[in-house]
């Protein structure tokens, strides 16, 4: 059977870009997420800062992971490492890895350019090996999600940034099918990159521009992707990951907090075991 992570979107009972992390308390998502039947459970760097401002020092946040059995554990979700300049880019990314350090956590998840600044490519993979040193210093590896509308759009792209020894990749079956790719190009990853698998569902059809249709994913085994296959390619490229539940709509973030962690650990179950 299938260990399962639940991703900081589906507990956190608001939508992305909301002034707050999560409408619920940590410990009632977590509370939430063993009681479901989640092993581990990915930190939002943002929810960090928060439960940092209501008082709760890195032990507390250690504590908490510890005693709800969150035996798997990681920080999402790292922008702007590339805009050396960036002072915000910057507290982000000490948020991220502190918070890493408080939790226990090994892997720092990161997306790339989603703006269309035009960078070229051999400045981001610059950028992402001096990332890679700068968490290496801090006993991290960092996984670089692949994301259709960023300038890593493909596992060919993502290829380019795995010099680095702790550099590896998230695979989000949403952003594989609506990005076109084929589950044969898993194949050309190579052992151990695969840091972090995300898994979802969403209709046959896009509803506008990928980045909006992104906010309306559905529950594993609710739409049309091949959850199967994906999972089988997977498997026959070695990916040795719990598979981490991340579904973002606004349906989701309406759920209690209990419901939003039965709902998707089941259905996550039902197709993948």
């Amino acid at each position: 059977m299938r260990e399962y992570m639940c991703s900081s979107h589906t507990m956190s009972g608001v939508m992305p870009g909301s002034p707050r992390a999560s409408r619920h308390g940590l410990d009632e998502r977590l509370g939430a997420c063993a009681s479901a039947g989640y092993l581990g459970y990915w930190m939002h760097h943002r929810d960090y800062l928060e439960q940092k401002a209501l008082g709760l020092d890195d032990d507390a946040l250690r504590d908490l992971f510890d005693r709800h059995g969150m035996r798997h554990r990681g920080v999402e979700f790292l922008t702007g490492w590339f805009l050396r300049d960036d002072s915000t880019a910057r507290q982000a990314e000490r948020a991220a890895f502190d918070a890493a350090h408080a939790i226990g956590a090994s892997v720092v998840n990161v997306g790339a350019d989603f703006s269309g600044r035009g960078l070229q490519r051999q400045e981001m993979t610059r950028h992402f090996t001096a990332l890679c040193a700068r968490a290496a210093d801090r006993g991290l590896s960092i996984a670089l999600e692949i994301v259709p509308w960023s300038n890593v759009p493909d596992v060919e792209a993502a290829l380019d940034f795995m010099a680095p020894a702790n550099a590896g990749l998230v695979i989000d079956c949403w952003h594989i099918f609506r990005g076109g790719m084929t589950l044969p190009e898993f194949a050309r990853i190579p052992p151990g990159r695969v840091l972090c698998v995300q898994v979802n569902d969403a209709a046959a059809t896009p509803v506008g521009p990928l980045v909006e249709d992104t906010l309306r994913r559905r529950q594993c085994g609710e739409g049309t992707f091949d959850l199967t296959g994906f999972a089988a390619a997977l498997d026959d490229a070695g990916a040795k990951v719990p598979f981490s539940v991340e579904i973002i709509s606004a349906e989701a973030a309406a759920l209690p907090v209990e419901e939003a962690a039965r709902k998707s650990i089941a259905a996550a179950r039902r197709v993948f075991g």
